[in-house]
């Protein structure tokens, strides 16, 4: 049975934000503190360029995931924080302009902002690290994110791969700088950082474990594994873009998932799960399948997608040249 998410995913995403090719060593060496913007975008100028769905922005009240983890975003994104004694986790910074919603609710569950240690990011999209900056400001805490996208956050979406400067956000510099099967620690909270590219070349799933009581669950908040218009045949920018993709869903639906988020709570029927729970089914949210049906629910569409511009480049190869 096909998972209902990556529609909901594919009838409004049609944007994405990758940055120019910059050296990730140098991204890595940079300072960990004071957060600047690299380049000069404010947040206010470009967010309304990101803001492709309503839901980005509208108020979401917090709550619990699962034990140390909490949904903090918007209706629309998937922000969640992972708390830890040793220091706190954030997923994710949603758009540019909007870091303050995102603040206001880790305030709300009790947490405090400077208890943040460490901000991961997804992939480079102006709908996920366009908050980045604002955040890391606000919290004091350091970036991580993928080596491959390191560069690319560096540029705050410009020369993107798919949609070149079409999505810019805030450019923001990593502190740390991963790749797959490397793993962040916050005392007794160890993520892990899996490789899922595609969506972006260095777009990242994150695995941990979230414990209530003697009982725990693996969470896999999952990378994003749609190509809403992209260019699979012929694309120089890309040119593994295929190949990438086929890395993701055999990782995505190889990974231990017993609770499933993602970067939009839709693409995992997130939403409806929550509301079956809070209607008295407390298990609604945990599904050991999810993380292989939404993969094979991705690669069913993207291979459509890929067979149709295959066949129209095939068209066009054979048609004769005036």
């Amino acid at each position: 049975m096909l998972v209902a998410g990556v529609r909901f995913m594919i009838n409004w995403m049609a944007l994405a934000g990758l940055a120019g090719l910059v050296s990730a060593l140098s991204l890595v060496a940079a300072p960990a503190v004071a957060h600047e913007s690299v380049g000069s975008a404010p947040a206010a100028a470009v967010a309304s360029t990101c803001l492709n769905d309503p839901s980005w922005v509208a108020p979401q009240r917090p709550f619990r995931v699962f034990g140390n983890t909490w949904h903090v975003g918007p209706k629309g994104l998937g922000v969640f924080l992972i708390t830890s004694p040793a220091g706190h986790v954030l997923i994710d910074g949603g758009i540019p302009g909007h870091a303050s919603l995102i603040a206001e609710n880790i305030r709300t569950l009790g947490f405090q902002l400077g208890d943040i240690k460490w901000i991961v990011n997804s992939h480079a999209h102006c709908d996920h690290a366009g908050g980045l900056t604002e955040l890391l400001k606000l919290t004091g805490a350091r970036l991580v994110a993928s080596a491959a996208d390191a560069p690319l956050l560096a540029r705050g979406g410009q020369e993107d791969p798919q949609y070149n400067n079409r999505f810019p956000f805030p450019p923001v510099r990593v502190d740390r700088a991963v790749a797959d099967g490397d793993q962040l620690r916050s005392g007794d909270l160890v993520m892990t950082a899996h490789a899922t590219p595609g969506h972006t070349k260095g777009n990242t799933t994150w695995a941990w474990r979230s414990c209530e009581g003697q009982r725990c669950l693996n969470l896999v908040f999952v990378g994003s594994l749609s190509a809403p218009d992209f260019k699979l045949v012929g694309n120089p920018r890309h040119p593994t873009v295929v190949q990438d993709f086929h890395k993701g869903f055999a990782k995505v639906a190889g990974l231990p998932c017993d609770i499933a988020l993602a970067p939009h709570p839709g693409m995992v029927d997130f939403w409806e799960r929550v509301a079956k729970r809070d209607a008295g089914e407390p298990e609604a949210l945990i599904d050991p399948t999810l993380c292989r049906a939404y993969a094979a629910d991705a690669r069913e569409d993207f291979e459509a997608k890929l067979a149709k511009q295959r066949a129209e480049a095939a068209a066009s190869a054979r048609s004769p040249r005036r």
